[in-house]
Order: C-alpha cells, then sequence, then structure tokens
C-alpha cells in the first residue's frame, strides 16, 4: 500500500492567495491616492483601509513562510519512504531510518498546531518535514511508528543483555530510569508518557516525575514504548 503526501496543491493555493491579494492591494493604491487627493473622503479611506487590509495579508503568509516553487511529494510504503522535491528524488528503507524528533508548535489557544518531524538517516541525512506537507502530522507519526517498531527491539534485547540504552536525555536498564543523575527504579514508575508536549516518567509519591521536552527529543515514542515493555518484563521476572 502506497499512501501519498503531495504539497504541490498547497503550495499552488498558497501562491495563489498572495497573487489575488497582492493584486488587489496594488490596484486599491492609485484610486486612494485619486480619491484623497480630490477629497472623496467616502471612496479614498474604504480604498486605503482595504489596500492596506490586502498588504497585510500578504505580510501574513510571507511571515509563516514562503512556499517553496516546487513543493515537496512524500510517498510511504510497506518497504519505506520516497521523499521528491527540488533536490530530486530520495529513497529510504525504514532500517535507514535512525531517528525521528515531533515538534507541535502552537503560539496562542486560538491557533493551530503546527507539526514538525526531523528524521536523521545512517547517512548522516536530515529530514525535514513540515508545513509544506499535507497532513504532516499524519505522515510524521506514521513514520515515528515505523521507526520505533524497529527501535524498540533492538534496545529491549540491548537492555535483556545487560546494558544501559540511552534516548535523548533518558537512560533506561532492568533496574530503571534515570535522567540526569536523577533515577527512578522501576517499582517506582507509575507511567510513562507523551503529553502536552512533554515526555515524562510519573514517579509514585514521594519521589519527582522525570520530564523532557518531547520537541528536544529525539524518538520520544520509541522511550515510551521501551520503558512499558522493560517495566513489564522486571514485573514478571
Amino acid at each position: 500500500m502506497v499512501r501519498t503526501y503531495d504539497g504541490r496543491a498547497a503550495d499552488r493555493r498558497t501562491w495563489l492567495w498572495l497573487a489575488l491579494l497582492g493584486v488587489a492591494s496594488l490596484a486599491l493604491v492609485p484610486a486612494a491616492i485619486a480619491a484623497l487627493h480630490g477629497r472623496v473622503w467616502w471612496a479614498g479611506v474604504p480604498a486605503l483601509v482595504l489596500s492596506m487590509g490586502f498588504a497585510g495579508g500578504v505580510g501574513w503568509i510571507a511571515g509563516r513562510g514562503l512556499p517553496r516553487l516546487r513543493g515537496r511529494i512524500v510517498s510511504l510504503h510497506t518497504g519505506g519512504l520516497v521523499v521528491d522535491g527540488p533536490g530530486g528524488e530520495a529513497r529510504y528503507t525504514w532500517d535507514e531510518l535512525e531517528s525521528v524528533t515531533v515538534s507541535g508548535v502552537r503560539n496562542t489557544a486560538a491557533e493551530r498546531t503546527r507539526w514538525s518531524f526531523t528524521i536523521v538517516v545512517e547517512d548522516g541525512t536530515v529530514l525535514r518535514l513540515g508545513d509544506d506537507v499535507p497532513d504532516v502530522r499524519e505522515l510524521g507519526e506514521a513514520v515515528a511508528a515505523e521507526v520505533t517498531a524497529r527501535l524498540v527491539p533492538r534496545h529491549v534485547a540491548a537492555v535483556k543483555a545487560g546494558e544501559t540504552v540511552r534516548l535523548g536525555p533518558f537512560t533506561v536498564d532492568l533496574d530503571g530510569v534515570e535522567k540526569e543523575g536523577e533515577r527512578l527504579p522501576w517499582d517506582a514508575v507509575r507511567d510513562v508518557d507523551i503529553d502536552n508536549g512533554l515526555v515524562t516518567a510519573h514517579a509514585r509519591a514521594p519521589r519527582a516525575d522525570l520530564v523532557a521536552v518531547a520537541a528536544q527529543m529525539p524518538d520520544a515514542l520509541a522511550f515510551v514504548v521501551l520503558c512499558h515493555q522493560v517495566r513489564d518484563l522486571t514485573e514478571t521476572s
């Protein structure tokens, strides 16, 4: 099964709005100047206000980031993903992807969350997927799930072998989870989750939670799944 996320359509719509607003703003300026010069206030003032409003719309769209002249297309398939953009087409298998970092930014409560995903490939390539790709949250979550499904079994095997696994600021081993010198043994861990932009190992009272910002932590989802699996291992052993 192939899922395609085509950024070209969104880019075309953005450029169309920029063109329409820009033309409308420029067209109203001479009319506003002529009306104001002739003291026809009832026509000149509204024309000037509209022109400024249209220009403000252009500025707002440009401030959010101008679309690329050629949008990217990202396709997911059983074996990996394909990114087709200005630099050409690049293909990656799931096993080549080393980490995924998720970021969701919302400046105000009324504003929608703007999602972005940073993917690191084993050859050092860094892929950044953002608003230029439609349904980027769905796309990023699908990629994160595939990467997690491959990372976690390797990490679980390492922990079983007595090794310590590091994911972001956390370390995980058979005895517990640690962050910056603060350690929670597994019997003191109530839950591990991602919520409201934070990765949290919830501690049983009176211990303190271990917390990290999800946007600054690669493979946060893999960390959560790993903690649950290792904790289950220790409870059944």
